[in-house]
């Protein structure tokens, strides 16, 4: 009696040339892998090319930084505004005004008025009835006294006064000065070498004289001023003309 084994499917291929149930496993499991790897595969492709399409349009459509540098304007400067002119009008400088007196200054007097010369040898009415003439001029050698008196070459005169008015003249404000030369400068007088001042006053009717000496250079003599000045407010008397060396 003969023993039957059992049929081993594992073993290889059975008899006939069909395959075993072994390899139709790894058939199944070989092409189940292939599927899953062409799926992956393509998943994969789709991905790569959805990812790619952005990038490539964000690429060609994004600006460079210098295109968009150059594509945004620059700001225009603001404009400077111009100045607001003032609403308040600049003060206008006063005129100088003219100095104040120093406390105590006293104000120079307008220089007196004259009348026009007449020749040493006429006669001048200082005002109606008080008239005034000069006496013969004589060069004497001038003596010096009083202070800032400087003696030398002198010349001496007189000058009289003849009160034509029927009130008594004052003589006491009248003064005598003596100028010579081309500039007219004015001569120093000397109180000494005979000279007498004028008196007080000159009645109605009378006459008064004083001699008066001044010293001029000799060589200077050719023009000569004499100046009778009355009284403040009255215009001067002037002789003149040549007087002896």
């Amino acid at each position: 009696m003969s023993v039957r084994h059992p049929v081993d499917n594992s073993s290889g291929p059975t008899m006939g040339g069909k395959p075993n149930n072994r390899q139709r496993v790894w058939w199944i499991v070989a092409s189940a892998g292939l599927a899953v790897l062409i799926v992956v595969l393509v998943v994969a492709g789709v991905a790569a090319s959805n990812g790619a399409a952005p990038n490539a349009a964000e690429t060609s459509e994004s600006p460079t930084p210098s295109q968009r540098s150059t594509a945004t304007p620059s700001a225009a400067p603001s404009p400077t505004p111009p100045p607001i002119p003032s609403l308040t009008p600049s003060p206008t400088a006063p005129p100088a005004a003219a100095p104040a007196p120093t406390e105590g200054a006293v104000a120079e007097p307008a220089p007196p008025a004259a009348q026009a010369p007449v020749p040493l040898t006429d006669s001048a009415a200082a005002l109606p009835g008080v008239v005034f003439s000069i006496g013969t001029l004589e060069a004497v050698d001038g003596v010096a006294r009083g202070p800032g008196e400087v003696g030398g070459p002198s010349l001496r005169f007189s000058v009289t006064v003849r009160n034509d008015t029927r009130d008594t003249v004052s003589l006491t404000s009248t003064v005598v000065n003596l100028f010579f030369g081309a500039g007219q400068s004015p001569a120093t007088e000397l109180t000494a070498s005979g000279g007498a001042p004028f008196p007080d006053s000159v009645a109605p009717g009378a006459t008064q004289q004083g001699v008066f000496v001044f010293t001029v250079p000799s060589d200077q003599r050719d023009q000569v001023r004499i100046a009778v000045d009355y009284s403040v407010g009255v215009p001067i008397v002037l002789f003149e003309g040549a007087a002896p060396r």
